[in-house]
């Protein structure tokens, strides 16, 4: 079993280690060509979330909050420090799930590096996030969020974000060649977890057994590390034991990914 880790860990590092300029290409090539038959172009990328944006808050913190703010935060802050991590999360998990399906007609006909191409899915939805997030840090300061040393975790934060979605496109991934069910399952739980994860609402009226239990969630624990760091609140960050329980789940994911990425390397193609 031991011999299986180290192999499929290997197999894993080493190939992204040898295909970093391959990876950046297809990223640059990917979002280009995404946007290359509209006239606003990458525009839309920030358009969308923002329609969005103005959507959950118009519903929630005008029509069912009544404009009330969140321990003293508006709501608008309050939601999009939260938000704006979601829809790069939420994204990145779709994508990702169907990263190698929608390459078939590429890795059918040459040998192709499998287990790069979550981390591609990743780093194209990453451009748009980092553009997202600098607006909204932006849109925060304006309205009254002031500048704090504890912004700076957001960095962390960010790091936090993009390694679980690796590792989870690299399950979700090979999982989806073997049925397409997946990709529709998940597609469904993400809607779903738009609102049942506390990103639009809070937790205090939840019984406190249920509060920990959600405090299990990584995604919850990923939202709630961007809204402390952003909203520089240290009453709003996970505690340290939330971030044992995470990353002891991410290295687990990482760990099961490349397992999965190893095993079937050269046996996906079969499944399509």
């Amino acid at each position: 079993m031991y011999r299986l880790l180290y192999k499929s860990l290997l197999y894993v590092l080493k190939e992204h280690a040898n295909n970093i300029y391959r990876i950046i290409t297809i990223v640059k090539y990917e979002i280009m060509a995404e946007h290359r038959d509209s006239k606003l172009g990458i525009v839309w990328s920030v358009l969308n979330p923002l329609i969005q944006i103005f959507s959950f808050w118009f519903a929630f913190g005008l029509g069912i909050r009544g404009g009330q703010p969140v321990d003293g935060i508006p709501y608008i802050n309050w939601m999009l420090a939260g938000i704006v991590p979601w829809f790069f999360i939420s994204d990145a998990i779709r994508s990702g799930t169907n990263s190698i399906h929608r390459r078939i007609n590429i890795i059918s006909k040459i040998k192709f590096p499998l287990s790069i191409l979550p981390t591609v899915e990743v780093l194209k939805g990453l451009f748009v996030h980092l553009i997202t997030l600098g607006l909204g840090m932006i849109f925060l300061f304006m309205n009254g969020n002031s500048v704090h040393l504890m912004n700076l975790g957001v960095l962390y934060y960010l790091v936090c974000a993009i390694l679980f979605v690796i590792a989870f496109g690299m399950i979700s991934s090979v999982l989806n060649m073997f049925t397409r069910d997946v990709r529709k399952g998940i597609n469904a739980s993400m809607r779903l977890l738009t609102y049942v994860t506390p990103i639009l609402w809070t937790m205090d009226k939840l019984p406190v057994s249920l509060q920990k239990l959600m405090c299990l969630n990584p995604l919850y624990y990923l939202i709630q590390g961007y809204r402390g760091s952003l909203l520089a609140s240290s009453n709003m960050l996970p505690s340290f034991s939330d971030g044992i329980v995470f990353w002891f789940i991410i290295i687990s994911m990482f760990l099961i990914g490349s397992i999965l990425m190893y095993k079937f390397k050269n046996k996906l193609i079969d499944f399509i």
